[in-house]
């Protein structure tokens, strides 16, 4: 009887404790999605909710050739080129500006990671034609844009995915090497040399390091690294026995929740995906047979899964622009068209908007 009692006992406390879990509200999770347009004389965001609805110029500035945002713990920044507010520090709850930079030291701010609250690196461009240059900059939200980092080549990686930040170090796409900045000492020191330039370099969700290179002189690869960042794995890029031509301008990107890594193609514009566990490479989708004749650009949401490319129905016209959303199954979820003139960036916010 008394081993009954407390198996009773023991059953009623599980089920109490069991109630007690799952009675607690989960943490609200907002979909919003803020598309950045690209225009000469002002900066204009739009707004896609949770519905992917989307409302046009929910923000506004005087701000000339915004060209990028960029996130860090829950807080948005934008990066423009000509000012005359350089970097601005948005809310997202309102986007209500709460800090705006106007110092720069070099021309042309581009793409910003930020490596803590208040301070990062600075991508920038200058020059013309052939005397083009890009260049590397410290940023902090006191002093502004330094001056180029003298450690680091005219011909630094110009994307977003130039830079990565892991734990203390940033890693760095200069050209053909792989370059690591202790953040703390502010030493800079060459890891790696390539062949080929390197077209980006991304964290994966089991936080494996991996890197590419161009098809250049070699094939193009794809570049596990280890903790150590030697290299641990080479993929050479290629389809159906036929290598594929990988440039800096492919518009890689890869959501850090995720094992995919995604790129369009410049020749054929066919959008590819290469799958970080199983190492495979196959084509993910072809926008132009559904109205994108230019991709600009091409993200995974990191809740949902589901990808947004971004591009125009018409060269010649920026303003027929679309918002393609392809479930991971390569179906397409919803098209969305007139998303802003010259879509540029798309930045995914799970802060509640309102």
């Amino acid at each position: 009887m008394t081993r009954i009692y407390n198996v009773v006992l023991l059953c009623l406390a599980m089920a109490f404790f069991s109630c007690s879990e799952d009675s607690k509200e989960p943490e609200p999770i907002y979909d919003n999605s803020f598309i950045l347009t690209f225009e000469s004389d002002k900066t204009t965001i739009g707004h896609l909710n949770e519905k992917q609805e989307f409302t046009p110029k929910v923000y506004e500035s005087l701000n000339e050739n915004t060209i990028s945002f960029s996130g860090f713990d829950k807080q948005l920044f934008l990066v423009s080129q000509n000012g005359p507010t350089y970097v601005s520090k948005l809310n997202l709850e309102n986007l209500n500006s709460e800090t705006e930079i106007t110092n720069s030291q070099i021309t042309s701010p581009s793409y910003l990671t930020m490596f803590s609250e208040t301070k990062g690196l600075m991508i920038s461009t200058g020059g013309r034609g052939r005397r083009r240059t890009y260049n590397l900059s410290y940023f902090d939200v006191t002093n502004g844009i330094g001056e180029k980092i003298d450690e680091i080549s005219t011909k630094v990686l110009y994307a977003k995915s130039a830079l990565l930040v892991d734990n203390k170090n940033v890693l760095i796409g200069d050209d053909k090497e792989l370059k690591i900045l202790d953040i703390d000492n502010k030493s800079i020191k060459v890891q790696l040399t390539f062949e080929d330039a390197i077209c980006g370099i991304f964290k994966d969700k089991n936080n494996i390091i991996w890197l590419v290179t161009e098809k250049r002189t070699g094939e193009a690869k794809i570049i596990s690294l280890n903790t150590d960042y030697s290299i641990k794995e080479t993929v050479t890029v290629t389809v159906n026995d036929t290598t594929l031509n990988l440039f800096k301008t492919s518009m890689f990107s890869m959501s850090k929740t995720s094992n995919h890594m995604y790129w369009s193609e410049v020749a054929t514009g066919l959008v590819y995906r290469f799958n970080t566990e199983t190492k495979t490479i196959e084509e993910f989708a072809n926008p132009s047979t559904n109205n994108i004749l230019l991709t600009s650009v091409i993200r995974e949401h990191p809740i949902t899964k589901q990808v947004y490319v971004l591009g125009f129905e018409d060269f010649f016209d920026t303003e027929k622009s679309v918002l393609i959303i392809y479930n991971q199954d390569k179906t397409i979820f919803k098209t969305i068209k007139n998303v802003g003139n010259s879509p540029i960036d798309i930045y995914f916010s799970n802060v509640k908007y309102e």
